[in-house]
């Protein structure tokens, strides 16, 4: 084992050169042995930094780095414990646990790092902070709503305005399948008119990639910027549809409307298409 004067002096080379400088294997145990019970703080982060921004394709990079951030994790984990009136070894444990699993997780995602001074210091410092509050999150919740009242709930009504209840979340496979057998049922509708059923039939064939646009943009900016906006589906494009059935964009709007008039009185009468009791 080398003293530890020599293994210092590796260390500060390293930082100076920002390389990991070419080591035997005892040499590499010993500098991370060093870096993992006997560095100062600043040592730990200057090298964690050449290990993440510099050099991180070396084969012992990210030993190094570990051996860099996990008594970094453990002082944060103990720090914030010291918030807590009486925090048990568990919580601990848990908390330093979590700074270093988002350590690692920096790492693997190497993000560009910011050039003012300290950038790389405050973005592991803050890390580490973060990650010992990550096992108290509850996750299995997210992006679930709460209702009051579920009957009260209708499609569409984050369209309606804040006051109204909002939609429920459908399942997206669910969805998918209700939607394809109701497209199914409205295009081979035989109570259509024949030329109305060719311009739903003319819909289906070009699919959402090329029968939908998006809504155009008004004199008064972007709609979909709008809070009333939000939410919108894209709608019909009839400059598509008329080019495809080589017809007029007026006769597109009038076959459409009276299709409307047809498919709404026969699928959605009472106004509760989709509405789950």
């Amino acid at each position: 084992m080398k003293t530890l004067p020599g293994i210092l002096a590796i260390a500060q080379t390293l930082v100076a050169t920002k390389r990991i400088p070419a080591l035997e294997p005892t040499q590499m145990l010993d500098l991370l042995h060093y870096m993992m019970n006997r560095a100062s703080t600043q040592l730990r982060i200057n090298v964690a930094e050449v290990t993440y921004c510099y050099d991180r394709n070396h084969a012992s990079a990210f030993d190094l780095y570990l051996a860099c951030i996990m008594p970094l994790a453990q002082r944060t984990a103990q720090r914030r414990a010291e918030r807590f009136l009486f925090a048990s070894e568990w919580q601990i444990e848990t908390m330093y646990d979590g700074a270093v699993n988002l350590a690692i997780e920096m790492f693997q995602r190497a993000h560009a790092v910011g050039t003012a001074e300290n950038a790389f210091r405050r973005y592991l410092l803050t890390t580490l902070k973060h990650g010992t509050s990550r096992a108290f999150v509850r996750q299995e919740n997210f992006s679930t709503r709460t209702y009051a009242n579920v009957e009260r709930v209708r499609p569409f009504d984050n369209l309606r305005g804040a006051a109204t209840p909002r939609r429920t979340a459908l399942n997206t496979v669910e969805d998918r399948m209700i939607t394809r057998q109701l497209l199914a049922q409205v295009v081979g509708y035989t109570n259509l008119p024949s030329h109305v059923k060719a311009l739903l039939a003319c819909i289906a064939a070009l699919g959402p990639d090329s029968a939908l646009k998006a809504h155009a943009f008004t004199a008064s900016g972007d709609p979909d910027r709008w809070k009333r906006e939000r939410g919108r589906r894209p709608i019909l494009d009839p400059d598509a549809i008329a080019q495809a059935m080589g017809i007029t964009r007026r006769s597109v709007h009038v076959q459409l409307w009276q299709a409307r008039l047809v498919l709404r009185e026969v699928f959605n009468a009472d106004g509760k298409l989709f509405h789950r009791r």
